[in-house]
């Protein structure tokens, strides 16, 4: 059940969450659909909005038995919606359990835990809230406070619908570009009107559409260096030898592939640098485990792996080596799915400081498998212990959902128990004044500035 202190145990958190709650939200990562956003979709029902659409959701429901057919597959979105209310009253320690009661509240009003016995209701008083004017997707967004939201968008995606979506700014998800293939060069050709036939004018391509996406406001790449990830030097005429055979896709060897995608992160990180880009790196996800379920569900189906501790040796090579190009290094957050990677991932970026920048490299918030309370606790302690705490760019979801910004709420609660708890054990100062300052930094500010300025 709801309950307004909901994880603030203390007056102090209270007190501190209470100073910064209504604060604006700048989710500079999420997945968001921009169709959905450019045609500003209404839901039907809950299940389209809440359920069919989250992996988060799927992964629980696979894990206490719920059939692939209602979660999936053909079962009609109310048999798919009885499924999660069946499956919620049994995730208690699950973020999404705490996920689910802000959810309720804070967009339909509901106090109620949704169990199967209360599930008919729901269902039925959400429909009713859902037929409103001002249940579409942007109103859902205005309801959170979002100032900024940063949906991905592949290289050779059309952009210039962000033109029409007020507070929507695309963000460059930049996997396909590290892999290219035959069908995505001829995409990118066609876009660009320029050839492609050799590495440097794909380079040139590549440039010329991170170019679009920056008259569309994108100030943000984000690159996904999944379990395994290593960097090597590779000078262009390797490159090019090994983007000739990508592209006539011929079969590359691991080493191959690596090499090529340095060469072209490298590029890529040096014309975010000139740019004043954010990069984001997404490091340590096994995405390969069942292939059953990829067939079934898709390739972001809900159940991807946390890989073994990064390669911090080649992470350390690779920014180095981006530093020392000519245009420099990019400002960068370091996300790590496997929590023993927080503290080497929190000295490193230390390592890498900007000549008067603030926090030009640092430990993200909490990702994927990590955004629970343990998680963030323990990149909060890492943070502050390795780094620090006052520069930290704060929380953003990741998510697919339009529901998911309540994770900001559920951030911040965690964010000032934590903070009150360290001041109560004498390890921090039980200076509310001076604690709010952190909190306001951590929930807007930091990430407001990192951005170019977002106005409230």
């Amino acid at each position: 059940m709801f309950n307004e202190n909901l994880l603030l145990n203390d007056p102090l958190a209270q007190k501190l969450y209470n100073q910064a709650a209504e604060l604006p939200i700048v989710d500079f990562h999420n997945h968001l659909p921009v169709k959905d956003l450019a045609e500003d979709r209404k839901y039907n029902d809950l299940a389209e909005l809440w359920v069919i659409s989250d992996p988060y959701k799927h992964r629980a429901m696979r894990i206490c038995g719920v059939p692939e057919e209602r979660i999936t597959g053909n079962a009609s979105n109310r048999d798919k919606f009885n499924a999660w209310a069946e499956t919620l009253p049994k995730l208690i320690g699950n973020p999404l359990y705490h996920w689910s009661i802000f959810e309720l509240k804070r967009i339909f009003n509901i106090e109620k835990a949704l169990t199967p016995e209360t599930a008919d209701e729901i269902w039925q008083n959400t429909k009713e809230q859902l037929a409103g004017a001002d249940f579409s997707c942007r109103s859902l967004l205005k309801r959170f406070n979002v100032v900024y939201s940063a949906p991905c968008c592949a290289l050779n995606d059309n952009v210039e619908c962000f033109a029409h979506i007020p507070g929507n700014v695309p963000s460059l998800r930049g996997d396909d570009i590290l892999a290219p293939t035959a069908e995505f060069v001829s995409k990118l050709a066609e876009n660009t009107r320029m050839p492609v036939n050799g590495f440097i004018p794909f380079i040139n391509a590549v440039e010329k559409r991170i170019d679009e996406f920056h008259k569309a406001a994108c100030r943000i790449a984000d690159h996904s260096l999944d379990n395994g990830f290593a960097y090597a030097f590779c000078d262009d005429d390797t490159a090019e030898k090994l983007y000739d055979k990508a592209v006539k896709n011929e079969t590359l060897t691991p080493a191959e592939k690596m090499l090529l995608a340095s060469a072209i992160l490298k590029k890529a990180a040096g014309f975010y640098s000139q740019r004043n880009w954010l990069l984001l790196l997404h490091i340590g996800a096994q995405r390969k485990t069942s292939s059953r379920l990829r067939a079934v569900a898709g390739p972001a189906g809900g159940f991807a792996a946390i890989g073994h501790t990064c390669n911090t040796e080649a992470l350390a090579f690779m920014l180095d080596d981006m530093e020392a190009a000519p245009a420099g290094l990019p400002r960068t957050i370091l996300f790590t799915l496997n929590p023993a990677d927080h503290a080497a991932f929190s000295v490193l970026a230390g390592s890498f400081p900007g000549d008067g920048v603030r926090g030009k490299v640092q430990l993200g918030p909490a990702w994927w498998y990590c955004d629970h309370i343990y998680g963030m606790r323990d990149g909060f302690e890492n943070s502050a212990a390795f780094g620090v705490l006052s520069q930290f760019i704060g929380m953003t979801t990741d998510s697919r959902s339009f529901l998911s910004f309540v994770r900001h709420e559920y951030f911040r609660r965690v964010f000032c128990a934590w903070l009150a708890e360290k001041a109560a054990k004498g390890e921090m100062p039980a200076d509310e004044n001076e604690l709010v300052k952190i909190v306001k930094a951590v929930f807007y500010e930091n990430a407001a500035e990192y951005l170019g300025g977002i106005e409230k």
